[in-house]
């Protein structure tokens, strides 16, 4: 097969043709375990590592949706375990080495072949460096803002509506968010990817973080964190019951940003 570094044109052509709503940017999020997440603050950046998708090291965030799933099928027994969100101020977006219309690990494990040609790269959803596609691409896919946070694919219109039948790439990505089968790919298929190629300094960039109750009680709050607030950064907690999956805590994630977001006035 002729391989495209660069990828097919088509699709930001289909997203080009989509007006700019001039919606503010959203904020980037990046999620990790709290172990992990205590050492991103300890050290008062997210590094960028070796990714094996591009061959190349990269920081990976999600454009507004707390997308990212911690590893494991587990009950989650400790906030070791629990997932921690950083939010990053939307200006990092001019930063990225790359942005995509979807999570990329998953395409390149092949989730999507149920609908995507075997024939399509990663790099046919590449939306380059264009910091307006990712709320083109909301506002005519989802519709809103609100919706795209929600993952409410309810709100999409049918391909064939959307798409013409020659515009082969916006149409199977159209399907793989309508698709319905019982085993499809979680929510990251609807979460746009943004790509850095360098660390990413947590100062002047980080905005919030949502954490475990425990972590931040009036009575008592983890050092680490209040280091965080005393440069301004706000830390909001989610309630954390032992033995839940990682699913529900990770629903607590998204209405705590929802919370932060109205706060700001985002949506």
């Amino acid at each position: 097969m002729r391989k495209r570094s660069d990828g097919r044109n088509e699709f930001r052509e289909w997203v080009d043709k989509h007006p700019d709503p001039s919606w503010p940017l959203m904020p980037l999020t990046h999620i990790s375990k709290g172990l992990i997440a205590k050492d991103i603050i300890n050290d008062e950046l997210i590094r960028a590592e070796h990714c094996a998708v591009f061959d190349e090291p990269l920081a990976y965030f999600f454009y507004g949706r707390p997308a990212y799933r911690v590893g494991g099928d587990a009950v989650i027994k400790s906030e070791a375990a629990c997932p921690f969100c950083f939010i990053f101020d939307s200006a990092l977006i001019t930063k990225a080495k790359y942005i995509h219309a979807f999570d990329t690990g998953a395409f390149e494990k092949r989730l999507y072949k149920h609908v995507m040609e075997e024939e399509i790269m990663i790099e046919d959803y590449s939306l380059g460096t264009d910091t307006s596609r990712p709320n083109k691409i909301v506002s005519a896919v989802f519709t809103s803002m609100d919706a795209y946070l929600d993952a409410d694919t309810t709100k999409i219109a049918p391909p064939s509506e959307m798409a013409k039948p020659w515009e082969f790439l916006a149409t199977a990505y159209l399907q793989l968010l309508t698709s319905s089968g019982r085993n499809e790919p979680d929510d990251r298929i609807c979460s746009i990817e943004v790509t850095v190629d360098d660390d990413v300094p947590l100062g002047g960039n980080l905005k919030a973080v949502i954490v475990p109750h425990t972590h931040w009680q009036n009575h008592e709050k983890a050092p680490w964190l209040e280091k965080l607030e005393e440069n301004g950064v706000i830390i909001a907690p989610y309630k954390f019951v032992p033995g839940r999956h990682p699913e529900h805590y990770h629903a607590l994630l998204e209405c705590a940003a929802r919370d932060i977001y109205e706060e700001w006035k985002l949506l």
